[in-house]
């Protein structure tokens, strides 16, 4: 595990620590079941790419965060640099990761396509 300075606000403040990617499995008994918790426990471990759209500046944001839900209403909050200005902002796609690093080489796909193009097809 690596400790490096980070900067700027949100998921790039404070310190980062940098590790190897995780690979979670879980494997259930027969007959065994997930409630709610047991889900979020598990999604913490993931990474996801996710899309936003602003009605009021027609514009579309494309990032990946590990909490889809806080991430979202950081970003409606006005607490992001970049979507500050188009606020309110709704979620129109997002796909989970099992880590980080895949999540990033998506995000950075998408960013280098129309995210339009990506949307529809």
């Amino acid at each position: 595990m690596f400790i490096r300075p980070g900067g700027g606000i949100g998921r790039h403040a404070g310190l980062k620590i940098l590790s190897a990617a995780m690979r979670v499995t879980v494997q259930l008994r027969s007959g065994a079941h997930l409630n709610q918790s047991d889900l979020g426990r598990f999604y913490r471990f993931m990474s996801f790419v996710y899309i936003l759209y602003s009605e009021k500046c027609d514009r579309y944001y494309v990032g990946f965060c590990a909490d889809l839900q806080v991430r979202l209403q950081r970003h409606n909050a006005g607490f992001v640099t970049a979507t500050r200005n188009c606020r309110p902002y709704v979620l129109k796609a997002s796909k989970p990761f099992q880590s980080e690093l895949e999540a990033r080489k998506e995000e950075s796909r998408i960013k280098s396509k129309k995210v339009e193009n990506i949307l529809s097809g």
